[in-house]
């Protein structure tokens, strides 16, 4: 802190650009050290809700989920609010993910331009389809379902090349007839360093307790780098009740219709870690699929669709 206050230093980077970059970067690490420490606030195996983990879009999920300082559609809500400042007008996303045994996700948003930012609203649903009860003895008691549902609200602006946003919403548990409740909020800062380079922070699913457990608070901060039809990008993560994990993405165009895209994740512990999927874009249409296998589980699918208007 001293040095940046120095007289000598500021003749040595320059001038005022470079000190609110140094800025920028001295406020995500900060945001590193304080959100870091309650991240390990709980152990494993400590959290409800955990559906809130499975990443929605199938761009996010080909690259690895390594998104973070990636996200400039409308599933920025999920990923990292302050991506949402990236949108270029209305967008419209609607996504499919074929999880294993049986178990669907649908998440549908909207991002729109509104009072100098940008505004938007999703939806994030769940079903775990028909699960088999049992007694305290284990012997079946019939069928029951579950399913869980997450509304959120977020908005996003732009200070330079500086980006902050932030979402909030409510969730709703279902299990056969019992239904818990919960509120939370995430918020997430973009610095773009240059036109190729942005830094990203988050902290996702801050909020209160689901009955008696905790939401799975996730502190990820992430690396892009964009080299003409290349992108690279790198995310360092930790949940509330798992240990440091990393995400690794990368996306190539193959003109401006085509994108073939791979990942991988260290330190998950489901699945061998790679993932690989593909886009096609044409004119404000985007559709894109990935594919992520987990291991002995199988193999999930997961479509996109993207409409600008």
């Amino acid at each position: 802190y001293l040095l940046l206050r120095t007289k000598n230093f500021n003749n040595i980077v320059g001038a005022k650009p470079m000190r609110k970059r140094l800025w920028s970067v001295l406020v995500i690490i900060i945001s590193i050290i304080i959100l870091g420490s309650v991240s390990y606030a709980a152990g494993p195996g400590t959290t409800g809700a955990n559906f809130l983990k499975i990443g929605v879009g199938a761009r996010a999920a080909a690259m690895g989920e390594a998104f973070t300082a990636v996200t400039d559609d409308s599933t920025s809500l999920y990923w990292n609010p302050a991506g949402l400042t990236r949108l270029e007008g209305r967008e419209l996303s609607a996504i499919y993910n074929a999880w294993f045994e049986g178990i669907g996700q649908g998440y549908v948003s909207m991002g729109f331009p509104l009072l100098g930012g940008t505004l938007a609203l999703g939806v994030n649903y769940v079903n775990m389809g028909d699960l088999e009860g049992r007694d305290e003895s284990g012997n079946p008691t019939g069928t029951f379902k579950a399913s869980d549902l997450d509304i959120s609200v977020g908005f996003a602006g732009r200070l330079g090349k500086f980006l902050l946003g932030l979402s909030g919403g409510m969730l709703r548990s279902t299990v056969a007839a019992d239904t818990k409740t919960a509120f939370l909020a995430t918020l997430g800062t973009l610095v773009e360093i240059n036109e190729s380079f942005s830094v990203g922070v988050v902290a996702q699913n801050l909020g209160t307790k689901l009955g008696a457990d905790s939401l799975p608070l996730i502190l990820k901060v992430g690396l892009a780098l964009e080299l003409r039809s290349i992108s690279m990008a790198i995310d360092i993560g930790k949940s509330q009740d798992t240990d440091l994990y990393y995400c690794l993405g990368l996306e190539s165009w193959i003109g401006s219709m085509l994108a073939l895209r791979a990942g991988y994740k260290i330190g998950k512990d489901i699945g061998p870690g790679w993932t690989a999927g593909v886009g096609f874009k044409a004119s404000r249409f985007g559709l894109d699929y990935a594919y992520v296998p987990y291991g002995e589980l199988g193999g999930t699918h997961r479509i996109s669709l993207g409409i600008g208007f």
